[in-house]
């Protein structure tokens, strides 16, 4: 008997890249002028935090990425991950960010009941 993978595959393909381009498409909350925001938390709790403690991005706290990593990522994008531009986030704030995500800790477990 032959087994036909390849529409499988086709199909696998296909259905990642449906799934994925919503996450890659959503569109970022308006920062001030020139994509300044007031500050760093301000932009970790109204885009970062919108995947990332949602379960649709990675958890990033309390991982001790370093912050040259953190700008590179946020930049360029990776995978599912947007690359935010300047209009999105200024150089000043996404420092700030990538500092407090690099030095954040990892929050404790909610109690079990």
């Amino acid at each position: 008997m032959i087994v036909r993978t390849f529409p499988l595959v086709a199909a696998s393909v296909v259905l990642a890249a449906a799934l994925a381009l919503p996450v890659g498409a959503a569109p970022t909350p308006a920062a001030t002028p020139a994509g300044q925001w007031k500050s760093p938390q301000e932009a970790w709790e109204k885009t970062c935090s919108r995947c990332h403690l949602t379960g649709v991005g990675p958890e990033l706290r309390g991982r001790a990425l370093p912050p040259e990593y953190i700008q590179q990522v946020v930049r360029n994008g990776m995978l599912a991950m947007p690359a935010f531009p300047h209009s999105a986030i200024d150089d000043a704030t996404l420092n700030g960010v990538a500092r407090l995500v690099s030095t954040s800790k990892m929050p404790k477990p909610a109690a079990k009941r």
